[in-house]
């Protein structure tokens, strides 16, 4: 059995589409999220992630001065960093008037998105509808419960006593972004809850706003930057971990006795950066990209809290090692409970999925 995911308050303005994605002089970006209108309810855009006190998403630019983010078709790709489940199905719905009547859950296989993966929604009208603002609703638990069934058939299971599937409407994400001529990412984070899910570290795994009662699902929207260096390596950073703090963020390339860089610096919740990437190294200068870490630390704070093996990143990814390539770009996207946070809870440790920057 498990209990129903209830909507928890409403996201605020993210800014206009221009502010959040080419405003200038700051070097992270924040998520695209709409306002929901007076009396509307959704989950928190914030997720419930370090210190959050309310449903905020910021805004910054995706500036830096003069620098000019190259134009391309739009593109959509979707991440699961939703904790507490394995795997995930979303119902994409148009709002304010979709129900979910004869709209199929995305992906179409029950099994769903797992953890931790990625997938590229094209063409963008395959899962969702056009030319209106759209709200996700993310569904997990017995994903088997949900084969067969439309969209109102499942959010009416998940509404029921004892339902086997939890869901919960994640904030709307305005019209206008899907017509940006951007490589846009969605990521739903936080945690869902359900039978079962309580532990004293639960916080760590969750975010500070979470309890079995109060779950954390949120939704991460940004843009991907498609900018390049012809003999380099461009990166950046997605921050869709609910439950992790401000972190720097560093790299240690798979060669023996390599130093590593910084590859973002205060570095929060809901934030992509750096912009433009980083394009401080080769592919050669990474190495044996299997050998190499992904590491946290606070800011200002030679302590590392975290260490993920690439190993691991590439195992969660679409993008195999040999795809790493100079004049490309890659996001890694943080999914997860906080650094360092116990073993043995309801949650999945902190982790990254490698993506194409422009899929």
């Amino acid at each position: 059995m498990l209990h129903r995911v209830r909507s928890l308050g409403s996201a605020r303005l993210a800014g206009t589409l221009l502010a959040a994605l080419v405003g200038a002089g700051c070097t992270q970006d924040h998520d695209l999220l709409g306002r929901d209108p007076p009396g509307a309810t959704s989950t928190s855009g914030a997720g419930g992630g370090p210190g959050a006190t309310s449903s905020s998403a910021t805004t910054s630019g995706a500036g830096g001065g003069d620098v000019v983010e190259p134009p391309g078709p739009t593109k959509l790709t979707v991440v699961n960093g939703v904790a507490d489940h394995d795997a995930v199905r979303f119902c994409f719905l148009a709002y304010p008037d979709g129900t979910g009547a004869g709209v199929d859950p995305w992906p179409s296989a029950a099994a769903g998105l797992a953890f931790a993966r990625a997938r590229v929604i094209e063409p963008l009208d395959a899962a969702l509808p056009e030319g209106t603002s759209v709200r996700a609703h993310v569904v997990a638990g017995d994903l088997g419960a949900t084969e067969g069934l439309d969209c109102a058939e499942i959010l009416a299971l998940a509404a029921e006593p004892a339902a086997p599937i939890v869901a919960a409407a994640l904030p709307v994400v305005p019209a206008p972004v899907f017509a940006e001529e951007k490589s846009l990412l969605l990521v739903a984070t936080g945690c869902l809850g359900g039978e079962g899910h309580t532990h004293a570290s639960e916080k760590q795994g969750c975010g500070d706003a979470y309890t079995i009662d109060t779950p954390t699902a949120g939704l991460i929207a940004a843009a991907m930057s498609r900018r390049t260096g012809f003999d380099r390596v461009a990166l950046q950073v997605a921050h869709a971990s609910a439950a992790t703090p401000v972190i720097d963020v560093h790299l240690t390339p798979g060669i023996e006795a390599a130093s590593g860089v910084f590859l973002a610096h205060d570095l929060s919740y809901g934030a992509i950066a750096p912009f433009p990437p980083f394009t401080g190294l080769g592919r050669d200068s990474l190495g044996a990209l299997e050998e190499a870490t992904v590491e946290t630390y606070a800011p200002a704070d030679l302590q590392r809290t975290s260490s993920v093996p690439m190993r691991e990143i590439l195992a969660n990814s679409n993008v195999p090692a040999a795809a790493v390539t100079n004049g490309l770009g890659y996001v890694l996207v943080a999914v997860g409970a906080a650094p360092g946070t116990e073993d043995g809870g309801f949650w999945h440790p902190l982790t990254y999925t490698l993506l194409l920057a422009d899929p």
